[in-house]
């Protein structure tokens, strides 16, 4: 009876090498994707501070609003207008 012991340890050895570089495409894929999830969540994170900003700088103004009495045009605040874009 043949000797398969070396055929074995060929095929474990061609086995490993092909899930370490499995392995290793899936860590450079996992470390792409975290690296545009945190671009993303930078962007975001930005444009909520800038509608921030300009909620607090129509809250700051709004009393400074003066409407002309019989006037059928009403202030609404940048929240509001949000609320009824999406209501």
């Amino acid at each position: 009876m043949r000797d398969i012991r070396g055929d074995l340890e060929e095929r474990a050895t061609l086995c490993q090498e092909q899930i370490r570089a499995a392995h290793s495409h899936f860590e450079t894929m996992i470390q792409q994707l975290q690296r545009e999830r945190d671009t993303r969540i930078g962007d975001l994170k930005s444009l909520l501070g800038m509608v921030e900003r300009l909620i607090e700088f129509e809250n700051g103004n709004v009393g400074t609003v003066v409407t002309l009495p019989g006037s059928a045009v009403q202030h609404l605040t940048l929240a509001d207008r949000i609320k009824a874009a999406n209501g």
